[in-house]
């Protein structure tokens, strides 16, 4: 079986809801501060850099990043829809916003959730933080814009962009970010959460 190295509420999540929206059978490892010190230098082994998400497959083989970790799982199962077939328009389309959520939105997150390790000045910490929620708003507003009139980011399916997105917009709750202004996107957040995928992810990860 394969196994999933797992925070909660990390961006690690998106592939937990795609290996439940695939119907894969997997195993969720932990990784997190109360980890067994037994398996977080098991996960060190496998990824040096210490980030999740991390997939084992069933023969040891180890898979890093997000996006190749979402692409490899739809690949497995493709009848359930979290990627078209290779070459086509639809798959370059959930890719691109795949590729937006990660190297865009996800990223503009980053500094807020690693502000005492980039200073410790609290000057130097507001700026940081106004900076990156300017950044943030203006990627959200793009969405926002974008999930007007709109059910799922693309395909008019849920794919494996609708799990990184809803996964990502749910930082803004930890960063207290406002979101009322973001009529679209709660909307759509609000509907994705109802999937009974992403219901089981979590009530799974509110365990730990």
């Amino acid at each position: 079986m394969i196994k999933l190295f797992f925070f909660p509420g990390a961006c690690c999540m998106s592939c937990h809801i795609a290996l439940e929206e695939a119907h894969i059978p997997f195993e969720l490892q932990y990784v997190g501060n109360h980890a067994d010190e037994n398996i977080r230098q098991q996960f060190l082994q496998l990824n040096p850099l210490g980030a999740v998400p991390v997939l084992q497959l069933e023969n040891g083989q180890v898979i890093t990043q997000n996006i190749a970790i979402l692409e490899y799982i739809a690949d497995q199962k493709p009848s359930a829809g979290l990627l078209d077939k290779p070459g086509s328009y639809e798959r370059a389309d959930i890719l691109r916003w795949l590729s937006f959520v990660a190297a865009d939105l996800h990223k503009a997150f980053s500094p807020v959730f690693a502000i005492k390790r980039i200073s410790d000045n609290p000057s130097v910490q507001h700026d940081i933080k106004k900076w990156a929620i300017t950044l943030i708003d203006k990627y959200l507003m793009q969405v926002e814009q974008h999930l007007q009139n709109k059910t799922y980011l693309c395909a008019e399916r849920f794919t494996a962009a609708d799990a990184y997105l809803f996964t990502v917009y749910r930082w803004s709750k930890a960063i207290n970010l406002p979101t009322e202004k973001y009529t679209a996107l709660n909307r759509y957040a609000d509907h994705i959460k109802k999937r009974p995928s992403v219901i089981a992810v979590l009530e799974r990860e509110a365990k730990y």
